[in-house]
């Protein structure tokens, strides 16, 4: 049992020692928020890909290889295009921006930057506290106790190195997430090696799938195409994972770091697919979900359960201490504070602990509740590209009412295409296109009534 417990003791050992290792500095919001802009590429670079690898890819990625999916590599390419699309186009718009926020310029006014703020705080505290609250679950499916407790641990150690250290303590930590999350997997990938006829018979065959079905989207170019979209919103109109980015020295580094991420997450995802798919081929009895967590319960072996409890620590960790420095910079930029950024991400680490917490009760009786709590970004994805699109191509800020039709229009074209039942990939492009249209006519209406009254 003392074995099970030793590296997860041993890394959240390191993980405390980072803040004292760091050089004080007088803080900022800039240095507090946005590291002093003195990230390199390779830390940035490696932030990123730890912090979009949640414990929602440590577990859904090896079921999706179990259950064949190799396919998803069309998802992967389409992630790195996406980049490379946001990395060409809207970049240097968003990097020019000097606000911790990065919502503030793209409102012309006061309470279309408050509403678009309003907005993704609350898509974002439920999607984040899911994948915290699975974070908790995992750990305490590994080494018992309740589920609370767990999660209120992660947040007390997430919480003790990123408000002490700032971002630049999340972004040390984060690379030693990223490290753990990728060798991790690859001690997997050994452990379950099959025979070679296996790779050749089973998984070459299966990584094109040509296909087109509006109900049916799991094939090749759907997923490329529904990869790019959800990379450009995740990447291009996201506070989470484009503050890392914001936070490199200069622009041109900034769009190396961002383009490299998509080759960096691929990477992560498809090892992950490959245990899953190499566990099918050792063992292909465990269920239909959850198989990874069930392998590493019935190996019972306490040094394999104990890495995979440190994988499961620093996914979460990862996406929760990126989550609370986001929401917290939004905050402080919303309310127009003095006040120092810690206690906005304090406030964001207490709110996305209740979150967290709250899908304890939940979960017992809502069977679709957390996918649907998993998914909530996309309900305010398609109104974020929209707007970001916009902001970018036709170099305006928006007003409130084409804000919020922008908003309303990707959320409701989810909402109906989800409700019939369509592929999300064909939601995701349809969504984003919806709120750019609803953006333009919005605006068009707002110049054509400001042209009439001063007209009159």
């Amino acid at each position: 049992m003392e074995l099970l417990y030793l590296p997860l003791i041993l890394y959240l050992i390191i993980v405390f020692a980072v803040p004292f290792f760091l050089k004080r500095e007088k803080t900022t919001d800039e240095s507090y928020f946005l590291a002093g802009r003195s990230l390199g590429f390779r830390a940035s670079f490696l932030s990123v890909v730890a912090t979009e690898t949640s414990v929602a890819t440590v577990l859904i990625f090896p079921a999706a290889g179990y259950a064949g999916r190799w396919n998803l590599i069309a998802l992967c390419l389409g992630y790195i295009a996406g980049r490379l699309f946001v990395a060409r186009f809207y970049l240097k718009s968003i990097y020019e921006m000097t606000d911790t926020s990065i919502y503030k310029a793209v409102g012309s006014d006061n309470g279309s930057r408050v509403f678009l703020e309003i907005a993704y705080l609350a898509a974002k505290y439920i999607s984040s506290g899911v994948r915290f609250f699975m974070g908790g679950l995992a750990l305490a499916e590994l080494f018992g106790g309740p589920v609370a407790f767990w999660i209120l641990l992660t947040a007390l150690v997430a919480g003790i190195y990123s408000l002490s250290g700032g971002l630049k303590a999340v972004v040390v930590t984060d690379q030693l997430q990223g490290l753990i999350l990728f060798f991790t997997g690859l001690v997997l990938m050994g452990l379950l090696w099959p025979p070679p006829d296996y790779l050749a018979e089973t998984v070459f065959p299966a990584l094109f799938t040509w296909k087109l079905d509006w109900m049916d989207g799991a094939h090749t170019l759907p997923l490329f195409i529904g990869g790019a979209i959800v990379s450009i919103g995740s990447h291009g109109a996201d506070q989470d994972l484009l503050q890392r980015i914001l936070a490199v020295k200069n622009l041109k580094l900034a769009r190396r770091s961002l383009a490299w991420s998509g080759v960096g997450a691929t990477v992560v995802i498809m090892t992950f697919i490959a245990v899953g798919s190499f566990l099918y081929a050792t063992d292909p009895g465990l269920g239909e979900k959850g198989q990874l967590l069930a392998y590493v319960k019935l190996s019972a072996n306490p040094i394999l359960s104990g890495l995979f409890a440190v994988l499961v620590a620093a996914a979460s960790m990862s996406t929760l201490d990126s989550a609370i420095h986001s929401t917290g910079a939004v905050w402080k930029s919303m309310l127009r504070s003095k006040k120092s950024g810690r206690w906005f991400s304090l406030l964001s680490l207490v709110v996305l602990s209740c979150s967290a917490l709250a899908f304890i009760y939940f979960e017992k009786r809502a069977d679709n509740l957390l996918a649907l709590a998993l998914g909530s970004m996309n309900y305010i994805n398609g109104g974020l590209i929209g707007i970001f699109t916009y902001f970018v191509f036709w170099k305006r800020a928006l007003s409130l009412f084409p804000m919020f039709l922008a908003i309303m229009a990707g959320f409701l074209v989810t909402l109906a295409l989800n409700l019939l039942g369509v592929h999300w990939t064909f939601i995701a492009l349809a969504s984003s296109l919806s709120a750019l249209l609803a953006a333009l006519l919005g605006q068009r209406c707002m110049d054509f009534l400001a042209e009439k009254e001063n007209g009159a």
